[in-house]
């Protein structure tokens, strides 16, 4: 920073936060939040109409709709910690829940507590239903005792425990390697389909195994929402940085100049300069707008793969799944395109006005890619021609429908990224000074490390801008 033509007792620091999904509002909210205690200004630069990324909501009269991000874990601190500043109270979702699992050309239910019927239900199931096997069964009691003994290193909090848990392999070369054939296919793939919008084959041991316990396989884990649904948490952290979001402003190119930091310029081609930037994009985002990466860094980036996810959310006036059910599944070799099929109301009363039902259709994959080349209501028309086919009282016209596109929806973390990620992040800011990543891909990837990376990133960048102006 030259001292040539800013005065260092009067000039403002500016640091420059790219994109305003979770990791850049949790940047924002960080350096906003420091008030008296930093000069530094921020700025957040979204190249979308909408502020909040894959945690974006919208409420449509009286229903509380997601697009992405809807579940915030028990072991999600930061998270957590976020919402207790923001005044959003948090509350346990229910321990009675229930699924149901298509085979067979029929659904199969399994419920977690529930009244006696439910229980039956649950035990036919277990006995009948090529969902479930005795082999699967046991070779589910193995993957708990693997993911039991390595439980302190599974965690989406202290995450840099994982690094010595990542290696090269797929989760599905993990499963084969340690004879989890048939707990894959009657329902680990399944749940890995769920958690990443990827398949086995995509998604790193290390990372898939962080999943599994965190979601499936520890009996004592808990998730939390707010009242509606994620919606008051992402509307309380996007209204404490909104007057710093400018939407619609993609970033073409982050600017650097010996070594360092200048600023950016926008799709537009205005030039907005900067003494810091956090790029809190997607990996392949920031790949393509840094110019200059070293080899090492870029390496990195460019073996960071997503999954392709299609959220469709519709309004109801009646609920379309078994009673006591909050999702309907779909494993990968059924005939439906559908993954999931979520109650949102089910664990979240409030998401939705008395005697309606919020329901979020997930399309993963290949089927996500096709329906992206269709307009919205094409989409929508062939996705309710879908659920008609499984779900007998799915009305012929919803309430409302919304259509939500991810591309780029969850990183898979392949094998040996979070290593490699990990080394990344200590090489980067010698080699561009002012510059910082930040992102669900940048740690084990959940909104919890999104959220983490932001608020890292934006303590790292007050910390480098605040050492150019003393020594200037």
């Amino acid at each position: 920073m030259s001292s040539n033509n800013k005065d260092s007792c009067l000039y403002e620091p500016k640091i420059l936060v790219i994109g305003a999904g979770a990791a850049g509002l949790a940047a924002a909210r960080t350096i906003a939040g420091r008030g008296n205690n930093s000069n530094c200004r921020v700025r957040v630069l979204e190249a979308s109409d909408k502020i909040g990324g894959r945690m974006f909501c919208d409420e449509i009269d009286g229903f509380h709709v997601y697009s992405g991000a809807s579940t915030i874990h028990e072991s999600f601190k930061t998270v957590r910690d976020l919402a207790a500043e923001l005044n959003v109270d948090l509350h346990r979702s229910p321990r009675l829940k229930g699924a149901q699992i298509y085979a067979d050309d029929r659904f199969w239910g399994l419920y977690v507590g529930g009244s006696l019927r439910q229980s039956l239900t649950s035990l036919r199931t277990m006995l009948f239903s090529p969902c479930h096997t005795l082999g699967g069964a046991l070779q589910m009691m193995r993957l708990f005792s693997i993911l039991k003994n390595n439980a302190e290193k599974l965690d989406f909090e202290l995450d840099s425990r994982i690094l010595e848990l990542d290696s090269n392999e797929s989760f599905a070369e993990f499963a084969r390697a340690n004879s989890l054939g048939r707990y894959m296919r009657q329902g680990g793939e399944l749940d890995l389909n769920c958690f990443t919008a990827g398949t086995a084959e995509e998604v790193g041991a290390a990372y898939g195994m962080a999943l599994l316990w965190l979601w499936t396989v520890n009996p004592k884990s808990r998730s939390y929402l707010p009242k509606k649904g994620i919606s008051d948490f992402v509307r309380s952290i996007c209204t404490s940085v909104s007057d710093s979001v400018s939407v619609s402003t993609p970033v073409e190119r982050i600017c650097v100049e010996n070594g360092q930091v200048t600023g950016v310029v926008t799709g537009a081609g205005e030039n907005i300069e900067a003494d810091s930037v956090i790029c809190a994009t997607t990996a392949s985002t920031a790949s393509r707008i840094i110019p200059g990466l070293p080899q090492s860094v870029g390496a990195v980036l460019e073996r960071v793969t997503y999954g392709s996810c299609c959220n469709i959310a519709l309004g109801l006036d009646t609920n379309i799944l078994a009673e006591g059910s909050h999702a309907a599944l779909f494993p990968p070799e059924s005939s439906c395109m559908i993954t999931m099929v979520t109650n949102l109301k089910a664990v979240t009363p409030d998401a939705a006005p008395r005697g309606k039902t919020l329901v979020h259709a997930l399309v993963i994959g290949e089927h996500a890619r096709a329906l992206f080349a269709m307009g919205d209501q094409e989409i929508v028309d062939c996705v309710l021609e879908e659920m008609r086919r499984f779900f007998p009282h799915m009305p012929e016209f919803p309430l409302f429908a919304r259509v939500y596109r991810w591309p780029e929806a969850l990183c898979l973390s392949p094998g040996g990224v979070l290593k490699d990620m990990h080394a990344m992040r200590t090489v980067l800011p010698q080699s561009i000074r002012g510059l910082f990543l930040a992102g669900d891909y940048t740690r084990l990837p959940s909104l919890n490390g999104a959220m983490k990376s932001g608020i890292e990133a934006a303590q790292a960048s007050m910390s480098y801008v605040e050492s150019e102006q003393a020594v200037t």
